[in-house]
């Protein structure tokens, strides 16, 4: 999954992307409120943790953007604050945000707030994903097909899973940049390609399930 993480605190905002990288978010980290907008308009998220005081714009005019924004307004939304008061969570809520997390906070604490918002919008992660004989388990991070076993490199490993949590799905190569390399990416859409090549390869016969739609990108599908 995709996080926005609008934070201009560097020691805070270090901590946040660390961990949840650890626990297998790819993080785009922004310090600027204006940049964290223009973002939204641009980049398709599954998350977004806004600090409520930012430069530029503050985290509840992001919010309000968000629930505005063809590609990102149904996402769940957690502020960051060092206000407790009734009122500024009151405002919070009003702009469309899903939990208030007080600062000073613990890392399990908002790891937990995540996955509670994300399981009431309907993320749940599973252990183990698996289309047509192709099985992954993401604990062990092993990758079968028709129960034999194949070695996949860590890129290879995140495109497989993307394309498994979202089957029957397209996606344009400059999504599967965004989502796979991040948003800061220097990579051409060239990148995909032959990373979709060796993928297909790797999962043999299974591979014909992962199509090319030209002029479109790619999609996980039974057709």
């Amino acid at each position: 999954m995709l996080v926005l993480l609008a934070e201009d605190d560097k020691d805070l905002g270090d901590l946040v992307k660390y961990n949840l990288e650890k626990n297998h978010f790819k993080v785009d980290w922004i310090l600027d409120g204006e940049e964290a907008a223009e973002k939204v308009e641009k980049v398709k998220y599954d998350l977004a943790i806004l600090d409520l005081m930012l430069p530029g714009l503050d985290g509840l005019e992001i919010c309000k953007r968000i629930r505005r924004s063809p590609k990102n307004r149904d996402i769940p939304v957690i502020i960051l604050t060092a206000l407790s008061s009734e009122d500024t969570k009151l405002k919070g809520f009003s702009a469309g945000a899903d939990d208030y997390v007080t600062k000073p906070f613990s890392m399990k604490e908002l790891l937990a707030r995540i996955e509670a918002v994300l399981r009431r919008a309907g993320h749940v992660k599973k252990d183990v994903l698996e289309f047509e004989g192709i099985k992954l388990d993401r604990k062990s991070k092993s990758v079968t097909v028709d129960g034999e076993p194949i070695y996949l490199t860590k890129t290879e490993l995140q495109l497989l899973e993307f394309f498994l949590e979202h089957p029957e799905e397209l996606f344009s190569r400059e999504e599967l940049l965004e989502k796979i390399w991040g948003a800061d990416h220097n990579e051409t859409t060239r990148t995909v390609d032959v990373y979709i090549s060796r993928l297909r390869k790797k999962l043999g016969e299974k591979g014909k399930y992962l199509r090319t739609l030209p002029r479109l990108g790619y999609k996980l599908t039974k057709e």
